[in-house]
């Protein structure tokens, strides 16, 4: 349908002018007028305006200060029913969001609009936050809204036209058993890299398949007139490309790029901020040379680029992703708890930029039946600079104090090692959980015959590890399989406890551990197995400079566990051995 822009923009000019509450404004809502409307002018402007969704935002609604790609993403929004937006941290994808779903209830009169997370709150947050505590600052739009309710199981803002914005969540299992009844014709899905492929199958894109009543009558009454699809906008930021977003990303990319007219997809990466203002070049920089900023988590969570692990790989995404399914650390053993614990420590010292960082691991063993663990990485802490004073506090304190099921000790013992062990030796005292000072025996390792004869109460609970091309060609491999088998078990990528963290359910230590694992799995993902010059097998580092002190360490507890598990397997095949004696061995 031809509109004249011109026309169109005079009347808004009119609008303006008249107001909301005025009996002679077309906007108003008194029936009383509703003669006076000219339609065939209304169906003009509404026409432009769900074109150009952004013009409408700034001509109707007053936001006049939107940057130039906050105009272009909700343009496109507006136009297509297959929308994917990749957008670097702190482009405010929240607040677009809530820009746009607040447009489209309004033009669409009855639309029922979703906003939904895979986890926690973060669709809530949008309503609260922005729509309620941002957007309805601006009277245009507050005069538009019925009501707003921000409740956790109820999260709905009801507009004047029949139009409604509901927030929802999928849940930890991603069934959305408590939401299948709705219906929607936008659906709007926040972070959608936390939101499996088959929720959206199953779950959200049903949902959409509805269409508006208004749409439904228009239909009867002009049966040539174009169906109104559901549709679906994606937004988030990147992420590994093992995430189900990845396949989803690449499909809309390719229909579009095919000259398919319903699908959309972008990435905007930190440069848009830059040229924006919202950022500057030297604090981005700043972020990217933090010690803590891996050059994967730089991609994804700045350039809007997914990541995969380099083909040479010897621990792909593909592998430890699969093995990330412990929902919560243990910054103590639970009470009453009748597992056992390794604990795992990777010595340095230094504090120099760039240098190793001491990293400590706590892994439990859960008992399986054929003599084997589950093994549960729940604790995960790195050091840079601590003194070896420190780190032996550190370690006191975890095996004596926080998990007193430790059945052992490993650690480093080659250079600064050496120092720790030393210290290991003496008498430590601390509070126990009963509050009571309480001195604790010198620590020794297991072969060390001579201190037992010379310190007779030390307990020889410390594994010393003195790593060789033959020690790491044989726990290099037997990590691998733990991940390929899945007996070897991480936490959850920080990403998705993120809402529990804000929303006060996760302590800062706890969101801390998450993602050292997040790092974790990218320094296992830089490692390489190659040949030497003499045809051995070795294994290095892809991309030098990045550090790989976490898989280091983890490699040293786990070859304690295999020699448990060794000999577990042949107790196993002993007549005379009885299963459930063997797991008290493990189980305090």
């Amino acid at each position: 349908m031809a509109v004249n822009v011109k026309r169109v923009r005079k009347g808004v000019e009119a609008q303006k002018t008249w107001g909301y509450d005025n009996m002679d404004s077309p906007l108003s809502y008194d029936p009383i007028n509703s003669e006076k409307i000219d339609y065939e002018e209304w169906t003009k402007f509404l026409s432009y305006y769900r074109y150009y969704v952004d013009e409408f935002a700034v001509d109707i609604l007053g936001m006049d200060n939107l940057f130039p790609f906050q105009r272009l993403l909700l343009r496109a929004m507006g136009r297509f029913p297959n929308i994917m937006f990749i957008m670097c941290r702190g482009l405010t994808k929240s607040y677009i969001a809530a820009i746009f779903i607040v447009c489209m209830a309004i033009l669409y009169p009855g639309m029922a609009i979703g906003i939904v997370s895979g986890n926690g709150n973060q669709a809530r947050m949008v309503v609260k936050q922005k729509i309620e505590g941002e957007l309805c600052k601006n009277e245009n739009i507050k005069r538009e809204i019925k009501l707003i309710n921000t409740g956790q199981d109820n999260c709905i803002v009801q507009f004047k036209n029949g139009s409604s914005i509901r927030a929802f969540t999928l849940g930890n299992n991603q069934k959305g058993d408590s939401s299948r009844g709705w219906r929607f014709q936008l659906i709007l899905v926040d972070e959608a890299r936390l939101v499996k492929t088959e929720a959206l199958k199953e779950v959200l894109i049903p949902m959409t398949k509805t269409p508006r009543e208004n749409a439904i009558e228009l239909k009867k009454r002009f049966p040539e007139a174009p169906y109104e699809e559901g549709r679906m906008v994606y937004i988030s930021s990147a992420w590994l490309k093992t995430c189900d977003l990845y396949q989803r990303f690449l499909n809309f990319y390719s229909q579009m790029t095919s000259g398919d007219k319903n699908f959309f997809v972008a990435s905007l990466d930190y440069r848009v901020g830059i040229d924006a203002g919202l950022f500057t070049e030297e604090n981005m920089m700043l972020e990217k040379n933090d010690p803590e900023m891996t050059l994967d988590k730089w991609a994804y969570e700045y350039e809007g680029r997914f990541v995969g692990s380099a083909n040479d790989s010897y621990y792909p995404y593909d592998i430890t992703s699969k093995c990330r399914v412990i929902d919560r650390c243990e910054l103590e053993q639970p009470k009453k708890c009748q597992y056992a614990y390794i604990v795992t420590h990777d010595v340095a010292v230094s504090g120099k930029s760039g240098s190793d960082n001491a990293c400590t691991h706590v892994i439990k063993l859960v008992p399986k039946k054929n003599g084997t663990f589950t093994k549960q990485v729940v604790f995960t802490k790195t050091m840079n600079g601590a003194t070896l004073k420190e780190q032996r506090d550190f370690l006191r304190e975890l095996i004596h104090i926080r998990f007193p099921n430790t059945e052992k000790l490993v650690i480093d013992a080659q250079s600064a090692g050496q120092g720790l062990l030393s210290l290991l030796e003496e008498p430590w005292t601390a509070r126990n959980a009963r509050g009571e000072i309480e001195e604790f025996p010198p620590l020794i390792c297991d072969d060390d015959d001579e201190g037992q004869m010379l310190l007779p109460d030390a307990n020889p609970m410390i594994r010393g590890i003195t790593a060789t091309q033959e020690f790491n060609s044989t726990f290099y491999p037997y990590m691998k399989t733990g991940f390929e088998d899945g007996s070897l078990q991480l936490l959850v990528d920080s990403n998705e406890t993120d809402e529990e963290y804000k929303s006060g359910k996760y302590k800062p230590e706890e969101q801390v551990i998450h993602v050292e694992h997040d790092n974790l799995v990218q320094e296992l993902s830089n490692i390489k197995q190659s040949y030497s010059e003499g045809g051995k097998i070795i294994y290095t580092r892809i991309v030098k400079s990045k550090k790989r002190d976490r898989a280091t360490s983890l490699m040293y507890g786990l070859s304690v566990v295999w020699e448990y598990e060794k000999q577990g397997k042949a107790d196993m095949y002993k007549k005379d051995i009885d299963p459930l004696s063997y797991l008290k061995k493990y189980i305090y």
